[in-house]
């Protein structure tokens, strides 16, 4: 299976479903990352970049691609749109992972907006939370207890980001430990990541549907390319 990891900043992706990523990346599945700006907002720019270079690896990641847009500027523009449909027509995801259209940064929302329309052609588009998330309303539960510490251990590989209260290690089980409360699944989930669905669809078997993948050929392709750092 295709993963394709959408985020607004360094530390987004991870913050939301590292341990998911990281599950899947050890299970097999072909995991890709897409960060839309390197974070100029909150630090320098070039080690909030190589920071998420280690993050992509530590996870396993198959590919990463850094954009260059401006951070805290973001909006639902074509180009925003473009350069996330052209991500989707790279790399063919049977899962999208996304902001979520009610979260507190004007960034994570243009970005969960962006990706609906980007995915419109997709069969399975989640959202996912951060701990400063609000108004969120999990429908996916997923078990990460076997990899929450690991999952810490990524968040921490972003040491410029350290004073932040939410990326410490009480916030992240903390969420990760309600939300198993409240997925009622068993005394043997202690930990798990959240979603909320924007599309998902299931085959006659009711196993996750993923249709054969045509790229949209009206889309426009994004036109500074060259300003995107490509990571294997």
């Amino acid at each position: 299976m295709k993963i394709l990891a959408i985020g607004a900043h360094p530390d987004d992706i991870e913050l939301g479903c590292g341990g998911t990523l990281l599950k899947a990346a050890r299970g097999g599945h072909e995991v890709y990352m897409f960060t839309l700006t390197r974070g100029g907002a909150s630090g320098d720019p070039k080690q909030r970049t190589d920071e998420l270079h280690r993050s992509a690896k530590f996870i396993g990641a198959k590919q990463l691609w850094i954009d260059n847009f401006e951070d805290s500027r973001l909006s639902v523009t074509s180009d925003l749109i473009n350069h996330i449909e052209h991500f989707i027509n790279k790399t063919k995801p049977d899962i999208i992972f996304t902001h979520s259209q009610g979260d507190v940064h004007h960034d994570h929302r243009a970005i969960a907006v962006a990706t609906i329309e980007a995915s419109r052609f997709n069969s399975n588009v989640l959202s996912y939370e951060i701990p400063l998330s609000r108004n969120f309303e999990p429908k996916v539960f997923y078990d990460i207890s076997d990899v929450v510490f690991e999952k810490v251990e990524l968040i921490e590989i972003f040491w410029s980001q350290q004073s932040k209260l939410y990326l410490k290690a009480n916030a992240i089980k903390g969420l990760a430990e309600y939300r198993a409360l409240q997925s009622r699944l068993n005394t043997g989930v202690k930990y798990a990541e959240a979603f909320e669905v924007l599309k998902m669809c299931f085959n006659k078997d009711f196993a996750l549907l993923t249709i054969p993948y045509e790229q949209n050929k009206n889309s426009v392709p994004p036109t500074n390319l060259n300003e995107i750092l490509d990571f294997a």
